[in-house]
């Protein structure tokens, strides 16, 4: 587990120096439309869910904080997830 959190860090930093587009070396992506739907990309997994807030594990990035009022998952694979509702905030934890 620790080789796997370097090799995050390692990703993030060429990312980072390279300029490269999020997601293009397994970084999150989080793209927001209005404040209906956030659909996260090259997550982790789920470190919490509620109606009011979802917390999405990144990797190297830290947990992606979502919060919000009547917030759904309505679709999550192991490359992507969909939330719903109304989106007040969104932040690394």
């Amino acid at each position: 587990m620790a080789d796997m959190r370097k090799l995050d860090a390692l990703s993030a930093e060429i990312a980072d120096r390279r300029e490269l587009p999020a997601g293009t070396m397994g970084q999150v992506r989080v793209t927001l439309s209005g404040s209906r739907s956030a659909l996260v990309e090259n997550h982790r997994g789920l470190a919490a869910y509620s109606r009011e807030r979802v917390e999405v594990k990144t990797g190297a990035a830290g947990t992606l904080r979502i919060e919000g009022a009547a917030l759904e998952l309505c679709a999550m694979d192991r490359a992507a997830l969909l939330v719903t509702g109304r989106i007040l905030s969104v932040g690394f934890v």
